[in-house]
């Protein structure tokens, strides 16, 4: 017997237009330009015109000579390093298998039976693979923990002093919280070879990652931000876009003189340039607002160099009528010149926490953390400052956050804790 249900439910249902509209405001630079030259390619009545890049004479660069390479990415320099090993084959796809799985700091966090499970790899290949892949350069690569990383490194070094490695493998939780004479009576060390350990150990990476050469991704802006004549802040495109018009002639000799047929395909096309028309003048039009609405409301920070003042993408909604979504697109990957620096856009947003004092009663995120590294500057070396007096001195100053946001904003600054600037500066 055959069951018959209903269904009922809401769908978001788009127009052509809506959709061109969100697909374009999304890309940016060569994207754009690419996704415009396949509309003028599938539609014949589009033209596309370039902007005139002949040599002024001027004895600038040619385009060609701003050109650069793009850098090894650490997967690629791992790959290349693993390509060249004589194992077997289960061993190669175990060591594969971990360098995909590698974090951006280069540590391997995720679990080796799982990791190989799905291509039917055991636990001691896995751990050959991953072995092998602790064997590569930069030394410290593939390591689970700082610990396994420092003591890679360590025993790669031939200017390694006697000590090092026994110090890691077997008194590292005192080496960390500091019991120096411990480690100094257990390991039968004096004061000055457990110095000269720990200045060796002050110069290994915590990070593996970044002693590769990673991606270079370089950037190029899509609008400045400038002053005028009259010293205003405004906002103009560097973006250099092909012209993309309509051939008028074609269409009124094909409009005459075709069939049916004919004439229903030059009006369909005349009516998706025309959308394209209106989705590229929305696009701008939208980066425009956007901008000016930023410039607006930080206009202290551009003109004085003072603290940006909280702003978020719902502010900006709200301020310009435009959607969180549109608002959204626009910041995102999107960058801006200022005073011939480059910033992502995102840069000039910030959110906002309560204060005592101040014109709007809030204070950015950016300008606490900038207040927390003066304080973390001038702290007593013998006694740091904790994030519990950390968020106590800024609540004395009229800033009302968390200590779990104080630590939240000193891990976002990569400083590390009281305990760990106390060590590093008393070595």
């Amino acid at each position: 017997m055959v069951k018959v249900a209903l269904k009922l439910e809401q769908k978001l249902k788009l127009s052509q237009m809506q959709r061109l509209t969100i697909q374009m405001m999304s890309l940016r630079g060569q994207d754009l330009q690419d996704f415009l030259h396949e509309q003028v390619t599938e539609n014949p009545l589009l033209d596309i015109r370039y902007p005139d890049v002949r040599p002024s004479g001027s004895g600038q660069e040619k385009p060609i000579d701003n050109i650069r390479s793009h850098g090894e990415s650490v997967e690629e320099a791992l790959m290349k390093q693993l390509r060249v090993q004589m194992q077997p084959k289960a061993i190669l796809m175990a060591a594969g298998l971990v360098i995909q799985s590698l974090d951006e700091k280069g540590f391997f966090k995720g679990e080796l039976s799982e990791a190989g499970s799905e291509y039917g790899l055991g636990s001691e290949d896995m751990e050959q693979g991953l072995r092998l892949v602790q064997t590569f350069d930069p030394p410290g690569i593939g390591a689970r923990t700082i610990q396994e990383a420092l003591l890679i490194q360590t025993r790669r070094r031939s200017d390694a002093p006697a000590g090092a490695a026994i110090l890691l493998q077997e008194h590292y939780e005192d080496f960390l919280h500091g019991r120096w004479q411990r480690v100094q009576t257990e390991m039968n060390l004096t004061a000055a070879e457990l110095q000269h350990i720990c200045r060796f150990l002050k110069k290994l990476s915590l990070q593996p990652a970044p002693q590769a050469a990673a991606d270079c991704a370089y950037v190029r802006a899509d609008v400045e931000i400038y002053r005028d004549d009259m010293g205003q802040l405004m906002v103009r495109s560097l973006e250099e876009l092909p012209e993309v018009f309509f051939r008028e002639d074609l269409y009124a000799n094909y409009n005459k003189e075709g069939d049916i047929g004919t004439r229903r395909f030059i009006r369909r096309s005349k009516r998706q340039f025309l959308d394209l028309r209106t989705a590229l003048a929305f696009r701008w039009q939208s980066i425009f607002t956007v901008m000016k609405y930023i410039i607006l409301w930080q206009q202290d920070y551009f003109r004085d160099g003072r603290e940006l003042r909280p702003l978020t993408q719902q502010a900006i909604a709200d301020g310009t009528g435009l959607s969180t979504a549109t608002v959204s697109r626009v910041c995102r990957d999107r960058y801006a010149m200022f005073g011939r620096h480059i910033y992502a856009v995102q840069t000039f947003l910030a959110h906002g926490y309560r204060r005592d004092a101040g014109s709007d009663g809030s204070i950015s995120d950016k300008a606490i953390m900038k207040q927390m590294t003066a304080f973390i500057q001038h702290e007593d070396i013998q006694h740091p400052w904790s994030d519990q007096q950390i968020t106590e001195h800024l609540r004395q100053r009229g800033i009302h956050i968390a200590r779990r946001t104080v630590t939240k904003f000193r891990l976002k600054m990569n400083i590390p804790n009281s305990s760990m600037r106390k060590r590093m500066k008393s070595w």
